[in-house]
């Protein structure tokens, strides 16, 4: 049976929106239906009749703007993805929008470049298989967005003369992401003979990269109810994350990987939790007694948030960076860190580093505080003809 099509709702007089219409008219293998209307109040009264996927709203529109349109399909229509359409570049804007929209494009915007935002976000059903996650995802009231301090920085980061003295001075606006910063700058992992104290510094030392990942990372920790998750337990959710990104960094890095490609390996790793943290957050009982589960079972967490949700924490984590817009070779190891075998072919990539940095992390944790199940696809690392190397990144995971 066919996979029903997915339903696109344009709102404003854009060519791009029409380009786009009538290029997904001409393919038919597209998969979706664009229905586009002119004004706001159109828009709100057809999303009221139908259920629509994705909306992408023009900001100036007829009778309300674009963005609030989507803050009222946010209320009205939560699982709805939201994508608004700038005129030009506002800063002030996006960093007002967060938590409205999902992702932003600014005009001149080609018919092209839109259809593969489209084609992105629409691919997320990948990372699920029927309706579990959707059921999830309804009963989140709101997904978190990408904090403000990362717009700020990814604003920064596109000038051409963007320094490390620009950068560090929004980093110092923002006292939590200081001092992970100088921490992991001062940490054994960079060994350097003498102590960082200063931002900039740090900065150039871990580089523009990793610092936008732990933005991501930290703002993100810092945007859900720490309360359900439990202050230790965040912490040292936050830790091993850090850990797991290093040491996915470390394996590409050591087997010769593109630069590219060893940075994504860090941010998949240190967001690679990112799902545990929205349902502990949101869905506090329902993750207690999948927590419960595999203790009582001994199972596998993601099994046991399996059983209990219907998806586990790896592919709301997915789910929700699809969403913020991440490169898919980071959204596939966040959603089958604990089940690689899923990607194929098999490859020496950010997956399968992801998938044996938390191994080994979660191997190297005291007895007390490691999961009761550590599990790594051992056949999987055996046909990458990597398991000679796993006691070396063993060693280094123990000075991490």
């Amino acid at each position: 049976m066919p996979l029903p099509l997915k339903q696109i709702l344009l709102a404003g007089p854009d060519d791009a929106a029409l380009a786009m219409s009538a290029k997904a008219g001409r393919q038919n293998g597209l998969g979706w239906v664009v229905s586009t209307v002119y004004s706001g109040n159109e828009a709100l009264t057809l999303l009221d009749q139908a259920s629509f996927d994705l909306v992408i709203a023009s900001m100036v529109l007829p009778g309300m703007s674009g963005l609030d349109l989507l803050r009222a399909t946010m209320v009205r229509h939560p699982h709805t993805v939201r994508v608004l359409l700038l005129d030009r570049p506002e800063p002030n804007l996006m960093l007002g929008s967060v938590g409205i929209a999902h992702q932003y494009l600014v005009k001149p915007c080609a018919a092209d470049d839109l259809l593969l935002t489209v084609c992105r976000l629409l691919a997320l059903d990948q990372f699920f298989t029927g309706d579990p996650l959707r059921r999830v995802v309804a009963r989140i009231q709101q997904l978190p967005s990408p904090p403000t301090i990362y717009f700020r920085l990814m604003q920064e980061l596109a000038r051409p003369d963007a320094t490390t003295e620009k950068v560090g001075e929004i980093i110092s606006q923002d006292a939590s992401l200081t001092a992970k910063l100088l921490q992991l700058a001062n940490s054994a992992f960079f060994a350097l003979p003498r102590p960082v104290v200063s931002v900039p510094e740090a900065v150039q030392i871990i580089g523009f990269n990793l610092v936008k990942s732990l933005s991501l990372s930290l703002g993100l920790f810092a945007s859900l109810n720490s309360e359900a998750i439990g202050e230790y337990s965040s912490d040292r959710l936050y830790l091993h994350s850090l850990a797991t990104g290093l040491l996915a960094q470390r394996i590409l890095s050591d087997e010769g990987a593109e630069s590219a490609i060893v940075d994504a390996a860090f941010t998949a790793g240190v967001l690679h939790d990112t799902g545990k943290l929205v349902l502990a957050s949101a869905l506090p009982e329902l993750y207690q007694h999948a927590l419960q589960l595999a203790s009582d079972e001994l199972i596998p967490q993601w099994q046991a948030e399996a059983n209990v949700f219907g998806v586990s924490h790896a592919e709301i984590g997915a789910y929700l960076l699809g969403l913020w817009g991440l490169p898919p070779s980071i959204v596939e190891a966040v959603a089958w860190h604990h089940q690689p075998r899923r990607h194929e072919p098999p490859a020496l990539g950010v997956l399968a580093a992801v998938h044996i940095a938390d191994y080994l992390q979660n191997r190297h944790l005291p007895a007390s505080r490691r999961p009761l199940v550590v599990q790594i696809d051992e056949p999987y690392i055996q046909s990458l003809h990597l398991i000679d190397r796993i006691g070396q990144w063993e060693e280094a995971a123990g000075r991490l």
